[in-house]
């Protein structure tokens, strides 16, 4: 899969032009200004997993359940699969 490359004044002048391209592959934006960009197209599975990694309620749910099972309040594995 190969890099496109353009700079920001490219994109701002073709996006839709641009966000085409990157549906089949990513796309690298470059700007004098800060850090270049990618732009790639994502799944559903991808999307979903990207609003979970940046959601702070799950986050904070993880935490619970660890502290959950350190304290000894977890449920093996075993009756877990005893309930499916």
């Amino acid at each position: 899969m190969k890099l496109k490359q353009i700079t920001a004044e490219q994109f701002a002048m073709e996006t839709s032009k641009f966000l085409g391209h990157a549906q089949h592959a990513p796309l690298v934006v470059r700007s004098d200004h800060g850090p270049a960009l990618v732009i790639r197209a994502v799944s559903d599975d991808d999307l979903a997993d990207e609003l979970l990694a940046a959601n702070p309620r799950f986050h904070a749910s993880i935490r619970r359940a660890r502290r959950n099972r350190v304290a000894g309040k977890g449920i093996p594995l075993r009756q877990v699969r005893e309930l499916l």
